[in-house]
């Protein structure tokens, strides 16, 4: 409908009156303006995937009709007129305006300011036109990997609280018919409202071959990550390899990879699915280097199709140059893609002695794809080998890897997903469910049930930490959503049991329920590992932390240290400055509420949105400063050789003061910063480290930190091994240029 093209003055009026109520920076000038995609449809690869915006079966005109949140609270991920992406990896969108343009600027209102830590803008953004649909050429982008992006298109800073920003391209001048947004998602991402401002104006136009991307929502596109990529010299790495899958299709075909590496960049090993790529041939590449042809089978996942080990065996740190690559499906091939490269020379770092240092959700059967893993984990400072023992059977031949990584001295950490477990192998067994009043089952697990399945599930725990010998475990028990469960008081063997505990409510019976559970489950895997010899391994459960029960049933306050000896709180995200202190202060919340320093909290490697190693770094040092002594990590689908040479450095700067951060007690009341900016640390003795922080950039690059000196000490940063300077003992204001970075890592020792 061509009148579709022009709003209407009435909508004008209205929107115009809406950005004087919700403020400017959520709507673009509208105004005698054309918003030539007002009413199209708009094409999808992959389609949005999360359920809440999808109800109604609208997405693909959501963005497009006019209609915005009427949310006060900006929430409009529960809001069925926005589109949103769940975990989304890449993705792109295409809107066909009908006849060709003049664009001017396109525009789109994006949801961020992390109400919940994953739910942010996405991490870049790029625009796109296109004559034909076919063929689309870059003109606009922005992208975190530049600090001075988020302030050139004005957006706001996330502080736990939804807004709505509207991202404008301006000033484009570009020609078309089409535009296309490619966009990184985040945990969640979304969307609602997208605008083409121009005029239609008729006009040939033919790309040349080099202004041509290979943007595309009508067949696959394979992707990296991240917008360049980090090879180590001296060790292999993984390089995390996506594809976007068109809207409408469940699987993509089989996919044709042409990698093009240049002179000194080995191909050592590509791993798509749950099989290695064997199908791959080597040649001379055009302009010198390696030719790698990769059959990529067809899959079901357009975010996790893969994984290249990659070294630049052949280069210098800091040597910079392009990989190339294009790609063919069903007859269609794409044009060549280049991405930066860079090579980085990983230090040894030494092995922390009690620290846990590992990579989390991770597999022995991803380790024994990687080549080379432990030598490489040993030369990053790794210490820790991940596994899932229920994917592993009596015979499975990377049993001989984890042994391996034993004997070279590696703790080993254990990943179970229990009682999970007996509802997959019993899920047709009403027993395991509450018991209803009516005589039948609901579909909820009943936290009273201690039937014969329940104790096979006790056994196989018990056997498979017997298998795996682990130093520590880690439980994700997700059976109830946070309410707990819900159904108790109406089931008739729950009330039964209620009434013979004699607890004055229900929330105290879960919990109770919650802690006979565990402390069965522990005690039998304790038992069969003391018989056969294993460690006494440490244990928590993911995201269970002192306070509240987790799920009103898993409580750390009944359970540590003698039962339950981590919290394992979970903030996932490293994209913003907000995060990061989220992470901090999360982290600090949990020590203050334990004993000692006994909390592994859970992060990702980039899973809710790829972010900078930066970020990365000053997350795990957030955990570090604040009571951690260790991490988790969910998931494995995104760790790249970038992530981990950062936490080498972390690894290396923390080494020499292990034992302080173990012993050490949070400084509390006795640093705090003037001003803006954040200051974590801990004291042990006469010794203080410091993580001085100015994550928001609301500095002049310079810190002021009261701090409590107890004796007369040196200031050494640890990141980089530089003194300082002196500072006397008693109370000082300590001056702390940042020299360009967001934070330093400081150790305030004594003159001895």
């Amino acid at each position: 409908m061509s009148t579709c093209l022009i709003y209407s003055f009435a909508l004008a009026a209205s929107l115009s009156s809406a950005a004087d109520r919700i403020g400017a920076v959520e709507l673009p000038p509208l105004e005698g303006r054309q918003n030539l995609a007002a009413g199209r449809p708009v094409v999808f690869a992959p389609a949005p995937d999360y359920r809440l915006t999808a109800q109604g079966d609208s997405d693909a005109t959501d963005l497009t009709d006019g209609q915005l949140t009427r949310r006060a609270d900006r929430a409009i991920w529960f809001d069925r007129q926005a589109v949103g992406w769940s975990y989304g990896g890449r993705v792109n969108l295409a809107v066909d305006l009908g006849q060709d343009a003049r664009i001017d600027e396109i525009a789109i209102r994006l949801l961020g300011g992390s109400a919940q830590a994953g739910i942010s803008m996405p991490v870049w953004i790029e625009a796109l036109v296109s004559s034909d649909g076919e063929q689309y050429e870059k003109v606009a982008e922005f992208s975190r990997w530049r600090p001075d992006d988020a302030r050139r298109f004005a957006i706001p800073d996330d502080e736990g609280k939804s807004w709505i920003h509207c991202l404008r391209f301006t000033d484009l001048s570009a020609h078309g018919r089409w535009v296309g947004l490619r966009m990184y998602a985040t945990g969640l991402s979304a969307s609602d409202e997208l605008y083409v401002f121009g005029t239609p104006e008729p006009q040939s136009r033919k790309l040349a071959p080099s202004r041509v991307s290979d943007f595309t929502v009508s067949r696959p596109q394979p992707y990296f990550h991240k917008p360049a990529v980090v090879l180590a010299t001296n060790v292999s790495g993984p390089v995390p390899l996506g594809i976007v899958v068109p809207e409408g299709s469940k699987k993509w075909p089989p996919v044709d990879l042409v990698l093009d590496l240049p002179e000194g960049i080995e191909l050592l090993a590509a791993q798509f699915g749950r099989t290695d790529s064997e199908e791959r041939k080597v040649e001379a590449a055009p302009g010198g280097g390696k030719r790698s042809r990769l059959a990529i089978p067809a899959g079901a996942s357009n975010k996790t199709a893969g994984r290249l080990y990659l070294q630049a065996t052949g280069w210098k740190d800091g040597q910079r140059g392009p990989l190339r690559y294009h790609f063919a499906s069903a007859e269609q091939q794409s044009p060549s893609v280049e991405v930066p490269i860079e090579a980085v020379e990983i230090r040894a770092a030494p092995r922390l002695k009690r620290m846990m240092v590992g990579l989390g959700w991770w597999s022995a059967a991803d380790t024994a794809r990687w080549p080379g893993a432990l030598d490489a984990w040993q030369q990053l400072g790794l210490n820790t080998f991940s596994l899932f023992p229920v994917w592993m059977k009596e015979d499975d031949p990377n049993w001989g890897l984890v042994e391996e990584a034993r004997r070279r001295g590696f703790f080993i950490a254990a990943v179970d997903s229990t009682f999970h477990r007996m509802l997959e192998r019993h899920k047709r067994d009403p027993e395991v469910y509450h018991q209803l009043a009516d005589g039948k089952a609901s579909t909820q697990f009943c936290p009273a049930y201690r039937g014969p399945h329940y104790r096979e599930e006790i056994e196989r725990f018990a056997q498979q930490m017997t298998r795996s010998r682990p130093n520590f475990v880690s439980l994700d028990i997700e059976l109830w959503g946070w309410q707990g469960p819900t159904e108790s008081p109406k089931c008739q063997r729950c009330q039964e049991d209620f009434r013979a505990s004699g607890l004055a409510d229900w929330d105290q019976w879960m919990a109770a329920k919650g802690s006979q559970m565990w402390r069965e489950l522990v005690a039998a895997a304790r038992a069969e590992c003391k018989r056969t010899g294993g460690p006494e391994f440490e244990i928590g459960g993911y995201d269970f932390r002192p306070g509240p029960a987790y799920q009103k049933v898993w409580s750390v306050d009944q359970l540590y240290p003698e039962w339950m000896q981590s919290s394992q709180v979970s903030t996932y995200s490293c994209l913003d400055a907000y995060h990061l202190g989220l992470i901090g202060d999360e982290v600090r919340a949990d020590r203050t509420a334990l004993k000692r320093s006994d909390v592994l909290p859970w992060l990702t490697p980039g899973d809710a949105g790829t972010f900078p190693a930066e970020s990365f770094q000053w997350a795990l040092l957030e955990c570090y400063l604040n009571g951690a002594r260790g991490v988790w990590f969910w998931s494995s689908r995104v760790w790249d050789v970038e992530n981990l040479v950062a936490y080498n450095r972390v690894v290396r700067a923390i080494a020499p003061v292990e034992d302080l951060l173990l012993q050490g007690q949070l400084l509390g009341d006795a640093a705090r910063v003037e001003g803006e900016g954040r200051v974590s640390g801990v004291r042990h003795g006469d010794d203080i480290l410091l993580l001085a922080a100015d994550y928001f950039g609301r500095t002049q690059g310079q810190l002021k930190v009261h701090l409590h000196v107890p004796a007369k000490s040196e200031i050494c940063d640890l990141l980089n091994g530089q003194s300082v300077r002196e500072v006397a003992a008693g109370e000082q204001v300590l001056e702390i240029p940042l020299q360009g970075a967001r934070a330093r890592l400081l150790h305030v020792r004594p003159v001895r």
